[in-house]
């Protein structure tokens, strides 16, 4: 490798770099910018970053049973099922114990980790799919520097998605060599990663069917393919058995029938597609996304329809996450676009990329790196430090202990926050985690126990959010969805956020919703901070 890297210096110091010179850089320099901006947030936040309450509790959960699965977990106080693929619980677990690390600093630190090994794995599974060594380097700076790729699965929350993400793009890689080439070891490859996959993350196993069936229909279609896809399925779910037939003997098909259903499927959901900003999450130009959309379109133009259809199918499979696996495709788009229509633009490289003629010219790479790389930097620097304000700070965790220490373990509590986004609502979240009573308005977990009624759910816990700025009346009309049995009602009076990032809009005055429960006679003030007002209700 020390090798290899002082010979592509070498090479620099000369008038044309090579394509094998420029793949490596961009490679390695994927790694360094990906990585980094994957831990950034984390580092700055001091705490996980957004989500991640639910799977600190399950580790904790696992670690009290000297690791054998519980039935259920005791987050929110609700018998959510143990049923969620524990592979990143087991390992979270098992590091915090062996290196005697406390599972919040887990939570904090392996989505970010694990989510850089995805960045390599993408480029070996780019590097098949496109037949381009070039091309893949290109592709997997796009991807490591997407910000929703960075984000999500970097977040507390992402301590199963990135193990369902790297192990999906690991499966995708050894199922295509698996249906296009006959090499050895490739079928147990695949069966490996594809066992990891079904353990890592519940989306992530149905984007990778999908995705896999795909490959076999664009690009073998013969009997033979299809009886190895069999085989290796057939062993996968062998492999993989002593989970899921532990899960169904306890808790049924019904509790993953549940969790299934809350996809987002409807007659319009794939065309989220149509907006980039969702696709991408870039803060101001969307240059990522533009080079993406640029890259399906060309080609389609060209007849070359494997990953534009890729992109089509994943939002066909599940649209609720798709935003963040359609990125896959955008990023295999946007390399090819950038290799195979900007850099012949500015440069004399000529029509064969990935081997001999004249390279890339020092000019083209200048050009290149004066008008892009300032703006990347600066654009992934923003979303860092944007999304790394979205944590439980030191006052809320403050608060949480306090409402552990001073109110019975039974009580149940309206978390109002103002954030209609469950998925983004950090406090909401954690508060389970943390003040070890119930939140009857917290999203996570639903899922495995409301199945179509998840949504309904979901609206509602909207509706109630808006209640902080409206007043009694207007939580007194919505808090009968969520049962007239709470206790407290927990009202946050910090900024709002927006699309799991702070708005740096504080509250000009004080919440409504507080002003009329100070002034009923059915609440009184049971704690007050910087940014909580805690009422009891009394009658």
């Amino acid at each position: 490798m020390a090798d290899a890297v002082y010979e592509m210096m070498k090479n620099m110091s000369k008038k044309n770099l090579s394509s094998d010179d420029v793949a490596t850089l961009l490679v390695m320099t994927s790694i360094l910018l990906g990585g980094w901006f994957r831990i950034f947030p984390a580092f700055l936040a001091g705490f996980p970053v957004n989500d991640g309450g639910m799977f600190y509790t399950m580790i904790e959960d696992l670690q009290m049973n000297h690791y054998l699965l519980p039935f259920y977990t005791s987050y929110n106080n609700l018998n959510i099922p143990f049923a969620y693929p524990p592979l990143a619980f087991y390992v979270g677990a098992i590091i915090s114990d062996v290196l005697h690390i406390s599972p919040v600093e887990i939570v904090r630190w392996l989505p970010g980790i694990t989510s850089t090994f995805c960045v390599l794995a993408f480029f070996f599974t780019a590097k098949e799919l496109m037949e381009s060594r070039l091309v893949a380097a290109a592709a997997t700076l796009i991807f490591a520097l997407i910000p929703h790729m960075s984000d999500w699965n970097s977040m507390g929350g992402g301590l199963t998605r990135s193990f369902g993400m790297l192990f999906m793009i690991l499966t995708v890689l050894y199922a295509y060599r698996l249906f296009t080439k006959n090499i050895r070891y490739d079928p147990w490859r695949t069966i490996l990663f594809g066992s990891l996959t079904i353990l890592s993350h519940p989306e992530s196993i149905v984007y990778t069917v999908g995705i896999c069936t795909y490959i076999w229909f664009m690009k073998s279609r013969t009997l033979k393919a299809f009886l190895d896809g069999i085989l290796v399925s057939l062993a996968v779910l062998m492999a993989t058995a002593p989970w899921y037939g532990l899960i169904l003997y306890r808790h049924g098909f019904e509790t993953l029938l549940s969790a299934m259903q809350t996809g987002g499927h409807s007659v319009w959901s794939p065309l989220i597609i149509l907006n980039m900003d969702s696709i991408t999450a870039e803060p101001y130009l969307d240059l990522l996304g533009v080079l993406g959309v640029l890259g399906i379109i060309t080609l389609v133009i060209r007849r070359q329809y494997f990953v534009p259809g890729m992109l089509a199918v994943i939002y066909l499979i599940g649209p609720r996450s798709a935003h963040t696996v359609g990125n896959i495709s955008f990023a295999l788009a946007g390399g090819f676009f950038l290799m195979e229509i900007i850099i012949p633009t500015l440069s004399d490289i000529g029509d064969d990329l990935d081997g001999k003629p004249s390279g890339i010219s020092r000019r083209t790479a200048v050009i290149l790196a004066v008008f892009t790389v300032p703006y990347l930097l600066c654009n992934s620097t923003y979303n860092s430090s944007m999304i790394s304000q979205n944590h439980v700070d030191e006052q809320g965790r403050t608060d949480m202990r306090w409402v552990a220490e001073n109110t019975p373990r039974n009580s149940r509590f309206l978390v109002l926050t103002g954030n209609p986004d469950g998925m983004c609502d950090s406090l909401s979240e954690w508060f389970p985690a943390l003040a070890q009573r119930t939140s009857l308005t917290t999203i996570q977990g639903r899922e495995w126990l409301l199945g179509n009624e998840f949504d309904v759910f979901a609206e509602h816990r909207a509706n109630i959010q808006d209640c902080i700025d409206e007043g009694l009346e207007c939580l007194d009309g919505e808090s009968g969805y969520f049962g007239e049995d709470y206790d407290y009602v927990y009202i946050s009076t910090a900024p709002p956020i927006g699309n799991c990032k702070f708005l740096n809009t504080p509250r000009k005055n004080v919440p409504a919703l507080v002003i009329a429960l100070e002034d009923d006679a059915h609440y009184s003030i049971l704690y007050r901070s910087e940014n909580v007002v805690i009422f009891r209700k009394t009658g």
